[in-house]
């Protein structure tokens, strides 16, 4: 339908026609499963690496402390931002593993054959996504309490 001078004005279905999954992958032009994957473990990648150096920092932070409650501020606020950037690996995670599944679902694709022919002790993506932030944002918050009960100090 036109909508003012050439405008175009367009249905969601139009646009989007509705498709199952196999059908858009066979398309081909598409923004297809294999495509997300490769997006989200990218992503997945680049946040875990960022990750790690924001707990270096504040890890850095908390041995160069020299007073009480730096080391507290330090670790206290390091724990919050780690635990919010924690959520979005967990988030990230998800999204891959239901990729995946869907993608090991279909006994073609070569993620599904490599998954086949691989060890069978199971994927161990998981750590990534979900261990080493969770422990990472443990210990911080462990050394945040233990200073705060001056069991942890900073160093005079």
């Amino acid at each position: 339908m036109i909508k003012d001078d050439n405008i175009m004005e367009y249905h969601e279905d139009e646009i989007h026609p509705k498709q199952t999954a196999t059908e858009r992958d066979k398309a081909g032009h598409v923004w297809d499963m294999s495509q997300e994957r490769v997006f989200i473990e990218n992503l997945l990648s680049q946040r875990f690496n960022f990750f790690l150096v924001f707990f270096s920092l504040v890890v850095a932070g908390a041995i160069n402390a020299k007073l009480q409650y730096q080391l507290q501020i330090i670790l206290g606020i390091g724990s919050l931002i780690c635990a919010l950037l924690a959520s979005t690996l967990e988030r990230s995670q998800e999204k891959l593993d239901l990729i995946l599944s869907d993608l090991f679902a279909d006994e073609t694709h070569p993620a599904s054959i490599i998954d086949r022919r691989a060890s069978k002790g199971g994927s161990r993506r998981r750590i990534i996504g979900f261990l080493i932030p969770r422990l990472c944002c443990a210990l911080l918050m462990l050394g945040f309490i233990l200073s705060l009960f001056n069991i942890f100090h900073a160093p005079k």
